[in-house]
């Protein structure tokens, strides 16, 4: 090895290890407003017994500072060097609970989610991270259709693998961004949107070996591949916590 390709592989090091260190601190930091919401959002819970909507609100909050809590976990084990594992988990339990927190996120605005998929499909996957796939495309969908309208997601297996297809009623995918769709900042001009929750989602997908497309349909219309009887390749990064389209 020439001195050229000896300082490039230094300054590669170090620039790894910066980032680590960049990622830690990050999660170092997140943790204690994270802690702020989640602990009185649980207090709040258990002070209103009734279904009131301060209780309705506490509920969300502190379902969504668990959803961060899990991630903060993944990203901070993945920082650390410490790969994570695939669990086996039921895709109707990950789409459900994705499919509550969006709909408690926007409130009632006359939006049905319509499941068809039998119970039982097993698979190996990292439930947060997949969680925010779901969640990503449903929030997209709802906010397609603020004045109300049906959003159908379909599993069945074929073969080897899970096929996941989400449809909503919407106006559907904008013709100047349907070929760029899972590229980074690209977006359709949502309010304080970045362009990049797609993009995340499709890098998911792809960590737990499948895939993701669109398809021709009146609305939008996603389909996910995953496989059913292999551990996915989880290679995690600090980009997952921004997982706003």
């Amino acid at each position: 090895m020439n001195a050229m390709a000896i300082i490039d592989e230094i300054e590669r090091a170090e620039l790894e290890t910066n980032n680590s260190w960049l990622s830690i601190s990050i999660f170092h930091d997140l943790r204690n407003p994270l802690a702020t919401i989640y602990a009185p959002a649980e207090m709040l819970m258990d002070l209103d017994p009734e279904p009131t909507e301060a209780k309705r609100l506490a509920t969300n909050m502190y379902r969504a500072a668990g959803r961060m809590r899990r991630l903060l976990a993944d990203l901070s084990s993945a920082a650390s060097g410490n790969r994570s594992t695939a669990e086996i988990r039921d895709i109707r339990d990950v789409i459900l609970a994705a499919s509550e927190a969006a709909l408690a996120g926007i409130g009632n605005q006359g939006v049905e989610i319509v499941l068809d998929m039998p119970r039982k499909i097993e698979l190996p996957l990292m439930r947060s991270r997949l969680e925010c796939v779901f969640f990503n495309l449903i929030t997209n969908a709802l906010e397609a259709m603020p004045s109300g309208g049906q959003i159908h997601i379909r599993a069945k297996t074929a073969g080897d693998y899970l096929l996941v297809e989400i449809e909503d009623t919407g106006p559907g995918i904008p013709l100047d961004i349907r070929d760029r769709l899972f590229e980074p900042f690209v977006t359709a001009g949502k309010r304080d949107g970045l362009g990049l929750g797609l993009a995340l989602a499709r890098q998911t997908v792809l960590d737990h070996g499948g895939d993701i497309w669109t398809e021709p349909a009146a609305g939008a219309r996603f389909v996910i591949r995953l496989p059913l009887n292999r551990h996915s390749r989880y290679s995690a990064v600090l980009i997952p916590l921004l997982a706003s389209a």
